[in-house]
């Protein structure tokens, strides 16, 4: 099963790796991934750097309910 899977899937690329369309459209798509990692690389260093939040941050407005014992941790 696995097999016939694998050897369904090589034919259709070796069909598409021979289709003169599909070639050129590829290289187009590569073109536009590598132009949008170069644009996306430079917005990336503009970005602020945050400092991650700490659970006491996170929970800062939390109310955890009625404490029974009347300790405070």
């Amino acid at each position: 099963m696995l097999s016939d899977t694998i050897e369904r899937v090589n034919r259709l690329r070796q069909q598409a790796m021979s289709d003169p369309d599909f070639r050129r459209s590829a290289k187009q798509h590569e073109k536009a991934l590598i132009s949008q990692q170069k644009k996306g690389s430079s917005s990336s260093k503009a970005r602020k750097q945050t400092k991650p939040k700490t659970l006491a941050d996170i929970y800062e407005q939390t109310d955890f309910g009625h404490n029974p014992t009347g300790v405070q941790h």
